[in-house]
């Protein structure tokens, strides 16, 4: 059985933080939904339109892994859905996979108490909404227990890429990123 991620999208999003992962997942034949935040059609900070498959508040599917690209004001709505934030603490009370980048670290798991307790990255200079109870790393890519974080659209493959480890499993992550001419 495929195994199965949801990317979430709200106006504003991060377009490179969105589409590293949906392509390399897919590549990784990864069953990748995106679903959309209040709209059918999603425009991304750089103004790129996106069709999601479903509405956020439709949606019914139990993914594996959760993706939240950040970008502003991307990261803002999505931390003012509560359909997002009830569809995050399904996900973590089951220890899935919650991958966050940019923004959306600390605008949107900070505030919920996700990443209480761990290790976590974020873009440089928002980690002033992390709370005490969160250790802020300067690595691209942190990935502490279910979750895994990063810090922005440079960083965008390598964290498509830790998701699709965790996922598919290393072999196969490493075989997609050395057919996309990643080097190691």
């Amino acid at each position: 059985m495929n195994k199965k991620a949801l990317v979430i999208l709200a106006q504003g999003f991060e377009e490179i933080e969105a589409v590293t992962p949906i392509d390399m997942l897919r590549r990784a034949e990864v069953e990748v939904t995106v679903a959309g935040v209040g709209s059918d059609v999603i425009t991304g900070s750089r103004k790129l339109m996106v069709r999601p498959d479903v509405r956020l508040e439709e949606c019914d599917l139990d993914p594996d892994a959760v993706i939240l690209p950040g970008g502003m004001p991307g990261a803002e709505n999505l931390a003012a859905s509560s359909k997002v934030k009830e569809f995050i603490s399904k996900m973590d009370s089951k220890g899935k996979i919650i991958a966050a980048i940019c923004a959306s670290p600390a605008l949107v798991l900070a505030p919920m108490g996700i990443l209480n307790g761990k290790d976590a990255t974020c873009y440089p200079g928002l980690d002033k909404n992390f709370s005490a109870e969160i250790k802020f790393s300067k690595e691209k890519v942190v990935q502490d227990g279910n979750v895994i974080t990063s810090q922005g659209p440079v960083t965008a493959f390598e964290f498509a890429r830790k998701i699709t480890e965790n996922l598919v499993g290393k072999a196969k992550a490493d075989m997609v990123a050395s057919q996309m001419l990643a080097e190691d």
